[in-house]
């Protein structure tokens, strides 16, 4: 195992572009269970709802370090995915894009922010707790593999929480 430290490169968030769904769908396969294809990405295009970020590095615009897939629906917004490269994890980098959604949401007027993630995965549900999301419902064998879910809800009232 080596000692190297993981030097973080300094990053932005942006629209994702069709250009970028190749590396996108690349760390969709390494990280889920159960992936989306890159036809699922480029489905989410079509959608004059649906808006898909990226977290780049600033250096090139092309190294893919994390993203998100949300629906933006009137009064709601739906998280459908928010994914951090494996290396990547563990440095913020959820958290950051999840406050960018928050600042959307609000910026958009929405009224609350949703999203369903698995029981499992302990660090995201802690992340949208801090966040203020509350589990709403308990979804049995929603995943395709049968896990579990937490359906989980966000009332957005006007200001940023600090989380």
């Amino acid at each position: 195992m080596s000692d190297a430290i993981l030097e973080l490169p300094k990053s932005s968030l942006r629209p994702a572009t069709l250009d970028d769904l190749d590396a996108v769908s690349e760390i969709e396969s390494r990280v889920h269970l159960a992936p989306w294809t890159k036809a699922n990405f480029e489905g989410e295009f079509s959608k004059p709802y649906s808006k898909t970020w990226v977290l780049t590095d600033d250096e090139t615009d092309t190294k893919i370090l994390a993203y998100c897939v949300f629906w933006a629906m009137g009064e709601s917004l739906e998280i459908l995915n928010i994914v951090v490269d494996l290396p990547y994890r563990g440095h913020g980098f959820a958290k950051l894009i999840l406050q960018s959604v928050v600042r959307e949401g609000l910026k958009t007027q929405a009224k609350h922010l949703i999203l369903d993630v698995r029981k499992s995965n302990l660090p995201a549900v802690g992340l949208y707790q801090r966040a203020g999301f509350a589990i709403t419902q308990y979804r049995k064998s929603f995943y395709s593999n049968g896990e579990d879910a937490y359906h989980m809800s966000l009332e957005l009232d006007g200001e940023l929480l600090d989380f």
